[in-house]
């Protein structure tokens, strides 16, 4: 059966003649073609995924997390910190797990909040004392310092209270004084009696807490820590 469809008009104005032909689509043909573009179609859609899975498995990274709230000057325990994997970190400041058992050890140079990425720079080395400040040593007897885990970097609060040992009602000029001061190391001392601490105060305040701690009027408690 022919799928040319023929026509005519008229050749001298009384009769028809040929003026072409229309060619018609046979509808089989339609078909193939719609399946053909869908497929390409389907391949396209199907490599954009592939290319999306691949990115995104190129994109997880190991981590540090941080896992406890580390205030500045901390040393860093093993616990403090934990390896996690992220997706994309572009325009956020992480540190590889990898380096990870190297950050041990140091110090917190920023305070770090529990469950935030650790950032570039935020465990390393710190300037102790800091520039105007002074460290100074204190040995509190028992009583004196506030018990329990406190740990580097926490701030505190020295309280000049009655000589130890004497009359609790004792009063001068600077009963009741107090000054700010950062946890810098703690350790028992050797005859268990009492607890020795490395405090950083201000260079001001350095030469009244030294003299006042040697005669037992220094009581530490421990200031809320941000």
């Amino acid at each position: 059966m022919s799928n040319t469809l023929t026509t005519s008009a008229p050749t001298n104005g009384h009769g028809p003649g040929p003026i072409g032909s229309v060619q018609r689509v046979e509808p089989r043909l339609r078909r193939r073609r719609t399946h053909l573009l869908g497929a390409v179609a389907l391949l396209i859609v199907a490599g954009l995924a592939a290319v999306f899975v691949v990115q995104q498995i190129q994109t997880q990274n190991r981590v540090v997390q941080v896992r406890a709230d580390i205030p500045r000057g901390a040393v860093i325990k093993a616990s403090d910190l934990a390896e996690i994997t992220v997706g994309s970190v572009q325009g956020v400041s992480t540190v590889p797990a990898e380096q990870l058992p190297g950050l041990v050890g140091q110090r917190a140079t920023i305070d770090l909040a529990r469950g935030s990425l650790l950032p570039e720079g935020g465990i390393g080395a710190v300037a102790i004392p800091a520039a105007g400040q002074t460290l100074v040593g204190l040995r509190l007897e028992q009583g004196r310092m506030v018990i329990g885990d406190v740990r580097t970097g926490s701030r505190l609060r020295l309280i000049v209270t009655a000589p130890q040992g004497g009359d609790p009602a004792f009063r001068d000029g600077n009963s009741g004084r107090q000054f700010a001061a950062v946890l810098v190391e703690i350790s028992p001392a050797l005859d268990g009696a009492a607890t020795l601490v490395n405090v950083q105060v201000a260079q001001k305040d350095a030469n009244p807490i030294a003299q006042l701690a040697a005669t037992g009027r220094i009581a530490i408690v421990q200031e809320p820590q941000r």
